[in-house]
Parts: structure tokens; sequence; C-alpha cells
């Protein structure tokens, strides 16, 4: 199996997890890390809007947790007829741990759909900025 058929396996095995009483909106994301490892995050919404925590955000999370900081590639799953992409704050977070080639997969139930790199969904980001 390809690593990018087993990120696709794992975002939807988030997905299943994820808490989303509100909107019934369910979404999973899975991080590739360039050394090989997949992280998995899950959607968890909070009565309290906009408290919630996007899959991707939670995915991030667990990788930074395990002390990696290198993404390859993102998976991001969703029952849509349209490409689920991740929202412009999680794009800056996959940003920060990625390089303009990483690339970004959206995915529905069945297969994913689209992918683009990071600097395609993302031209104008506040990325170098602070860190000179």
């Amino acid at each position: 199996m390809s690593d990018l058929k087993k990120l696709f396996k794992q975002a939807l095995e988030a997905r299943n997890n994820a808490y989303a009483p509100y909107s019934n909106f369910k979404v999973g994301a899975a991080v590739l890390t360039k050394k090989g490892h997949i992280y998995k995050g899950a959607n968890a919404e909070n009565v309290s809007y906009p408290c919630g925590t996007c899959a991707e955000a939670g995915a991030i999370a667990a990788m930074v947790s395990a002390g990696e900081y290198e993404i390859a590639a993102i998976v991001v799953v969703a029952d849509s007829q349209n490409p689920i992409m991740p929202c412009g704050a999680c794009l800056q977070r996959i940003l920060e741990f990625s390089n303009k080639d990483t690339m970004v997969h959206s995915a529905d139930l069945n297969e994913i759909r689209f992918s683009y790199r990071i600097d395609e969904l993302l031209p104008f980001s506040f990325h170098e900025d602070l860190k000179k």
C-alpha cells in the first residue's frame, strides 16, 4: 500500500472519531511527516462557536506532541460533494511545518479527489517574516 493510500485510510479512521453534534459535518485529517510517521486528527466541535478544533489542527498538534515538525503531505477527508479544503487558519498551520512543495490532498469518503501544493492554496502567506 502506498504512503498516500495509508494516509487516506488514516484520515478516514480519524473522521470516524470526529465530534460534530452541531453541524454533523465530520472531518478527519492525517499528516505524513518527513520521517514517515502518520498523525491523525478529527474535528471537535463546541457549543460555543468558534471554540471547536479543526481536524488538521488536531493532527498537527499530535505531530508536534510527538516531537516532529516537518509535514510531507496531509489528507483531509469529509463526506462532501465539493472538495473539502483546510480553512485559512489551518492552511497557515500547515505552512508553518511545510515547504512550498508540501502536498495538501482533499478527499471524499471514497478517494482523494484533489491535490494541491500548499503554496497554491496560500500563495501570499505570512511565513518567514517573523523568523528574520
